[in-house]
């Protein structure tokens, strides 16, 4: 007989299934769906969560295996990582608007590169990138879905505890970057939704 994973084990197993891809491209896909049912807007979504989630992390990999990321991305700056950022965003607010595409979607994907840019901004303060997306992909997803929607935010409050199990002494700023994350993230969805017609 098995016995189920406890503290440190079940802290592993949700740190494992919750990487902060996998939980963006859940709430990218998620989106469309509850905005306008299963169907052609279906795709935006899954579009979305391959090119914000997917194609970042294999450059990534790809770097990192060929000794590219030695120096770390640190060294390009902050400057040029801002404008990358801005440029990307409104690349893509027009290519959704040019082709009809879900505007709840660009409230996500702009909520998301708000969580980043509030990364890169305080990154001496070392935020955590995975707490701040579970603090914003919570909001997110209660704002997106009501109470279904509490459900993913309990199940990514359990990834905040996780992280902070695994390393305590780090506990206190998990927790100030998931705050973080549900302030920037969640107020940036929350405004752009109440912007939207």
């Amino acid at each position: 007989m098995t016995t189920p994973p406890s503290g440190p084990a079940a802290a592993r197993t949700i740190t494992a299934v919750l990487p902060p891809a996998v939980v963006w491209a859940v709430v990218l896909i998620l989106s469309p769906v509850l905005e306008y049912g299963l169907g052609r807007m279906a795709w935006w979504g899954a579009g979305a969560a391959f090119l914000l989630c997917f194609v970042p992390w294999a450059i990534v990999t790809w770097l990192d295996k060929r000794g590219e990321l030695r120096r770390g991305i640190k060294r390009l700056g902050l400057g040029p990582l801002m404008i990358c950022t801005g440029v990307l965003m409104y690349g893509t607010l027009r290519a959704i608007q040019w082709l009809d595409g879900p505007l709840g979607l660009a409230a996500v994907i702009f909520a998301i590169y708000g969580g980043f840019s509030l990364l890169l901004i305080f990154r001496r303060f070392g935020p955590d990138w995975t707490c701040i997306t579970y603090g914003g992909a919570a909001v997110i997803l209660i704002l997106m879905a009501g109470l279904p929607g509490l459900i993913g935010a309990l199940l990514l409050a359990l990834g905040v505890w996780a992280q902070a199990l695994l390393q305590p002494a780090r506990a206190g700023r998990f927790v100030v970057s998931a705050l973080a994350g549900a302030a920037v993230c969640g107020g940036i969805y929350a405004l752009l939704e109440q912007a939207v017609p």
